[in-house]
């Protein structure tokens, strides 16, 4: 795995994902969609925010620098 800066949370996102495995962090990080390269993508850069029981992660792609994003829902939590 390359390297990916910490992510910045609120403290309501900071508890979700507290609350994921390390493995599961790695998996959801590693699999994102970019529209600009069509293919998966390594997120770089992440916000946070929570909402409604879910994780809304927003970044760039680690191979272009275009915004994506990614949604956590909230039965990864549960």
């Amino acid at each position: 795995m390359s390297v990916i800066q910490f992510p910045k949370f609120n403290p309501a996102a900071a508890k979700l994902w507290a609350k994921l495995s390390a493995d599961d962090k790695i998996a959801l990080l590693e699999n994102v969609w970019c529209m600009q390269c069509r293919d998966e993508t390594t997120i770089t850069h992440i916000n946070g925010k929570a909402e409604r029981g879910s994780l809304i992660l927003n970044g760039q792609c680690i191979r272009c620098g275009s915004p994506v994003g990614r949604l956590i829902e909230k039965e990864w939590f549960e």
